[in-house]
């Protein structure tokens, strides 16, 4: 047993054994598997939770975990989760909601997971049954909208980034970049016939061939942001031509234009003297 795998086992033995815990589940790496079956948590694998409160019960999310585990840094995220980071770099995240939002486990995307895996808790069976329900809805895969719509995504987030870049706001089109490198991925998951997980960078490197991989790393590794999103333009063009997609060529000109025109011209090279 890895030291991860003790303090797992740790956490999860504290909310089974607490009162005002009436279901909880374990959720995220360390309760999934790939297509061969293989577990996807690993020793980088954060530790996540959900403990669903007996009506009336309070519970402290961070006096609870505080008690278990050393604490070097508290943080509510961006989504509202508590979070905690250990001295060693783990990270815990724990949401602690009533026992009326158990239902909305049912709404789930459904991306996998192991029921047995999942739950920790479990009075009464509501949890059991209520992830039972979340594994017939429709696979996450299929919820996803088409390669052509994802493409045009893609182009509308070059328009948008060239825009703001054009207008010299070269930080705010890295980020926009981020959501076009999203589509990106979608659309050479899709050219592969790739598992298609909730986030799409997840595994990329295992899951991707060389090519598509190699293509995505030049829209984001050492380059200027101008010839980046030129980039990302030639291989959104190379992922239509794989999957049958209209290419939207108007679009396609006019960005390449743009982008032409904001790319910096690479410095002459300098002549070299012969002989000593």
């Amino acid at each position: 047993m890895t030291d991860l795998d003790a303090l797992d086992a740790r956490l999860r033995e504290a909310l089974v054994r607490e009162p005002r815990v009436s279901h909880a589940l374990a959720y995220g790496s360390r309760t999934q598997v790939d297509a061969r079956g293989l577990p996807l948590g690993d020793r980088w694998s954060d530790l996540e939770y959900w403990a669903f409160l007996a009506g009336g019960a309070s519970l402290d999310p961070f006096a609870f975990l505080g008690s278990l585990v050393p604490v070097a840094l508290a943080v509510v995220n961006p989504f509202g989760t508590p979070n905690v980071v250990l001295p060693d770099l783990t990270r815990v995240e724990l949401h602690v909601v009533p026992g009326a939002c158990l239902e909305e486990v049912a709404g789930w995307p459904n991306a996998g997971g192991d029921p047995g895996a999942m739950i920790l808790k479990d009075k009464g069976g509501r949890l059991r049954e209520v992830l039972a329900r979340r594994a017939t809805s429709p696979p996450f895969e299929t919820t996803l909208p088409g390669p052509q719509a994802e493409y045009d995504g893609v182009l509308h987030g070059l328009v948008f980034g060239s825009a703001v870049l054009a207008r010299g706001e070269e930080l705010r089109a890295w980020d926009g970049m981020s959501w076009v490198r999203a589509g990106l991925l979608r659309l050479a998951r899709s050219a592969d016939g790739a598992p298609q997980p909730l986030n799409p960078a997840r595994r990329a490197e295992w899951d991707l061939s060389d090519c598509w991989y190699r293509a995505l790393r030049e829209t984001g590794s050492g380059v200027e942001a101008a010839r980046a999103y030129l980039r990302a333009l030639e291989l959104s063009g190379a992922l239509a031509g794989v999957l049958g997609l209209n290419p939207r060529r108007e679009v396609r000109a006019a960005l390449g234009a743009r982008l032409a025109s904001l790319t910096p011209t690479p410095p002459p090279s300098l002549p070299t003297r012969e002989g000593g």
